[in-house]
Formats: C-alpha cells, sequence, structure tokens
C-alpha cells in the first residue's frame, strides 16, 4: 500500500471526512468500520478487518500448534461420545 497524505478540515462538529482515494485505498469504498488509535500526536486509522487479521496472527503464533490442539479436542470427544455409547 502506497503512502497518500493529505490534509482534510476536522469539521465544527468533530467529524473528519476520508477523501475517496484514501478510503479506496483501505478497502472502505461501501463504509466500514475502523479503529482508530492515538499514538503521541498521531491519529491513526485502520479497517477493523486488519486488525482483526493481525490479532488472527499474534494467535495463531502464541498457540503452540494450533491444528494439533484441534485435532486432540475432537479426537477426546469422540472418544467421550464412544464411551457413552457403550454405556
Amino acid at each position: 500500500m502506497g503512502h497518500e497524505t493529505c490534509v482534510v478540515r476536522v469539521a465544527a462538529n468533530g467529524r473528519l471526512s476520508v477523501p475517496a482515494k484514501q478510503r479506496k485505498l483501505l478497502g472502505l469504498e461501501n463504509g466500514g468500520l475502523v479503529v482508530l488509535r492515538v499514538e503521541g500526536d498521531d491519529l491513526h486509522i485502520r479497517p477493523v478487518r486488519a486488525v482483526l487479521a493481525e490479532l488472527q496472527d499474534r494467535v495463531r503464533r502464541a498457540l503452540p500448534d494450533s491444528n494439533d490442539v484441534v485435532d486432540r479436542f475432537i479426537a477426546d470427544r469422540r472418544k467421550e461420545a464412544a464411551s457413552d455409547a457403550q454405556g
């Protein structure tokens, strides 16, 4: 993604309008949710989908092997179900 810079005015009511070019670059052409974060004197605006993808990636990397955990969970549930069926 390129570095597109522009100057916009904050309206008297506090609203900020994101120009069409920047909305398009962020994939917000039809509206959408964004996350605002203040860092020092900077205001960061990110699409919610990008923040969620980043969080999912962090969780994925933090888990030992998420597929292995899921496979073990399913195997345990199947074993329990088989035990219950046998009575």
